[in-house]
């Protein structure tokens, strides 16, 4: 993420740049629009990439048009839009109050948002080393486990439907509970599927004890993102 907003940065000096024209302007910006998707939210495949920049770029044009309606209904003194590009007069301070108080609300916001999630039950199934497992799962908004190398979340999933687990290609995941440090054993999923919604995001499978009769897995609740 930093190093794609890194990048984005280094684009928007495009501006300074000399040379003026349609196909000159819409290169700079395809190219600004692809790399900062790939490198912000990775490259699998040409469709996952293709989505993340018309996400990217729709959230461009929703900008654009809401900064542009604003400039031109309220007129305000400290703003200004030339060549398609807004300025802002703002103090320093006042801008990164401003900017501490939008990344405040967002973070109040996802956390009710997955509070709607808490406690929720839900078909699982997962394939790993080519054998397919269904069970039931809890999504837990006290889970938040990831595997340590790629951030990629952990789905523990009970030893008696899960423990079949190649050596070759188990990956530690730490964690801690109140008194406890311990690890578990983890390997990734070929495909994980959650209320028949497959799940195109790298998840990784661990093997541990859910005590609970009602299901048989602990879905970590950043998955809930992508359901």
């Amino acid at each position: 993420m930093i190093l794609g907003a890194f990048i984005g940065s280094l684009f928007s000096l495009a501006v300074f740049i000399d040379v003026h024209g349609f196909f000159f302007s819409l290169l700079i910006k395809a190219l600004s629009t692809f790399s900062v998707a790939a490198i912000a939210f990775g490259f699998n495949n040409i469709k996952e990439l293709l989505k993340n920049a018309f996400s990217a770029l729709l959230v461009s044009f929703l900008f654009s048009g809401g900064m542009i309606c604003v400039y031109f209904l309220f007129k305000p003194p400290n703003m200004l839009i030339v060549n398609d590009i807004v300025y802002f007069e703002i103090e320093p301070l006042i801008m990164l109050g401003m900017t501490a108080l939008i990344y405040a609300m967002i973070f109040i916001f996802e956390r009710l948002f997955r509070e709607k999630f808490k406690n929720s039950i839900v078909k699982l199934s997962f394939t790993v080393n080519g054998i397919k497992t269904e069970c039931i799962g809890k999504i837990d908004t006290g889970c938040d486990l990831n595997e340590p190398f790629s951030s990629a979340p952990v789905i523990i999933a009970d030893k008696s439907v899960f423990s079949d687990i190649d050596n070759t290609k188990t990956r530690v995941i730490p964690y801690s509970a109140i008194g406890i440090s311990s690890v578990l054993f983890a390997q990734k999923a070929d495909e994980v599927i959650i209320n028949n919604k497959k799940i195109d995001k790298d998840i990784y499978i661990a093997s541990g004890e859910v005590e609970s009769s009602a299901f048989q897995a602990i879905i970590n609740s950043e998955i809930t993102r992508w359901i």
